[in-house]
């Protein structure tokens, strides 16, 4: 019902997926008028970057946000963590140009808050709702959106490959389940794909120690997976980061066919639209909310 942010500070560095720098995010206790803001020092002056949709860069294989100052890669395992933890008030600070990568899951950071732990805040959460049905599609995939109190996400995923095929999972919302279902799940990419990705200067960091490799027949990694349905949880895992770029969290029940970042941004797209056109009471069986009319 009341806003969070962290008990204390903590630290989190590394090496990115995609740049393989070495890098290092501090993520510092706020306030409720802070939001989650990202902070980097340029020269010697601090830059700012709220988080908005507005500021997605690059949805090419990962997330990036920017502005004129600085942009900042990958930053999707993050942002999944801290909606997952229910998180609305951060100053994250940065320095590199990529949030590290961890073993590509969102273990690093989960493990990092629950050790720092959560400090509630005396304003309401502001939740986001909409109050139709709202869908949108891209070549095979798509996302269809129903009003919900709760944030609920069924995920499909259909890949051409035997060790994942058809893939479904039904993800409800709260720092429980997001520990325990979805903080372990890897990304993952296709040994085919690899010559590809680095031509075009992504995945210079990932090993078979942060990423889930699959050959043309099975995977790779000699520990295995982590969960037998680990593909889909992880894009789960992507979307809850990306719907983060609303700045707020949306409740309703979200149907995912075949998703990725460019689709999910999409999707955040026309319900910051929405958001922008006309905002009215909640009812009072889902306050605290701010329903939007489509």
């Amino acid at each position: 019902m009341f806003k969070r942010t962290l008990k204390k500070r903590i630290v989190c560095a590394g090496y990115g997926l995609h740049t393989g720098e070495f890098s290092r995010i501090i993520i510092h206790p706020a306030s409720e008028k802070d939001g989650i803001l990202f902070v980097k020092k340029v020269g010697n002056v601090l830059r700012y970057l709220p988080l908005s949709s507005s500021k997605v860069k690059s949805t090419m294989f990962a997330t990036t946000i920017g502005n004129d100052d600085f942009v900042v890669f990958t930053v999707e395992h993050l942002l999944s963590t801290l909606h997952g933890f229910g998180v609305d008030s951060a100053i994250i600070e940065v320095e590199g140009d990529e949030v590290p990568g961890g073993d590509g899951s969102a273990s690093l950071f989960a493990d990092a808050i629950l050790d720092a732990g959560i400090f509630t805040l005396t304003a309401q959460k502001e939740n986001i709702l909409l109050d139709n049905t709202v869908r949108v599609e891209h070549n095979t995939g798509y996302i269809e959106y129903t009003p919900a109190s709760t944030l609920i996400i069924d995920g499909v995923i259909d890949f051409n490959h035997p060790r994942i095929r058809r893939q479904q999972y039904t993800y409800h919302n709260s720092p429980e389940h997001f520990y325990s279902e979805l903080a372990k799940a890897r990304t993952f990419g296709f040994l085919k794909d690899y010559t590809t990705m680095q031509a075009l200067g992504l995945a210079r960091g990932s090993s078979m120690e942060n990423t889930v490799v699959l050959d043309e027949k099975d995977v790779m990694n000699t520990d295995g997976l982590r969960f037998r349905d680990e593909f889909v949880r992880h894009k789960i895992l992507d979307m809850l980061g990306d719907l983060y770029t609303l700045g707020g969290s949306l409740k309703g029940h979200i149907t995912s066919y075949k998703s990725g970042h460019s689709l999910n941004h999409m999707f955040v797209n026309k319900i910051a639209s929405f958001m922008e056109k006309k905002a009215i009471v909640a009812p009072q069986t889902l306050q605290p909310a701010l329903v939007f009319t489509v």
